[in-house]
């Protein structure tokens, strides 16, 4: 029997949280189903009465991997930088290249709020990739970066010596601009 005809015989759910599916059952299935699902992957669940396996990908169907210090593929690091003012560029992770480094393209960004003369507060715009980058090369390959961490938590990777690139906390920056 395939897993196809199985799941339409059953109700199925998508465990989110768990990144999981579930197969419910009105009675017990028969030698040949639960042969099936076994070697599908899948186990049983005493407690919720189900069939169930992880799956490799979220509801997005976009695998959730991460590297050794938990960076994912779409994490954005925000790069402070300036001497007489401060300047704000986003980088997207687009890819994972072993356990410590990143593959980062520049993104855009958006003003969430003016705070005064000259004086923003920006957020970035997730998959807007810039065309040009001031900090990489070719923005359209992007550039590899190795991820590092600081004892306190704080996970970044090196730009530029004159600035400091940091896993973005989902708030907005503060950029200032006189010229």
């Amino acid at each position: 029997m395939l897993l196809e005809e199985i799941k339409q015989s059953c109700k199925v759910v998508t465990n989110e949280e768990k990144q999981g599916e579930e197969l419910y059952f009105q009675s017990k299935p028969d030698y040949e189903v639960i042969k099936t699902l076994k070697n599908n992957g899948y186990r049983w669940h005493k407690v919720k009465k189900c069939w169930y396996r992880k799956l490799n990908y979220t509801g997005n169907n976009k695998k959730e991997v991460k590297n050794y210090l938990g960076v994912k593929i779409d994490d954005i690091f925000s790069f402070s930088w300036g001497y007489e003012q401060t300047n704000v560029n986003y980088f997207q992770v687009v890819a994972l290249k072993g356990t410590k480094q990143v593959i980062i393209r520049e993104i855009s960004y958006e003003t969430a709020e003016t705070t005064g003369l000259d004086s923003y507060k920006v957020r970035p715009c997730k998959d807007v990739f810039l065309k040009d980058s001031q900090f990489i090369k070719n923005n359209e390959i992007g550039a590899v970066k190795q991820v590092k961490g600081l004892k306190n938590g704080t996970i970044y990777i090196n730009i530029e010596s004159f600035g400091f690139c940091r896993l973005w906390n989902g708030q907005n920056d503060v950029m200032t601009c006189y010229y």
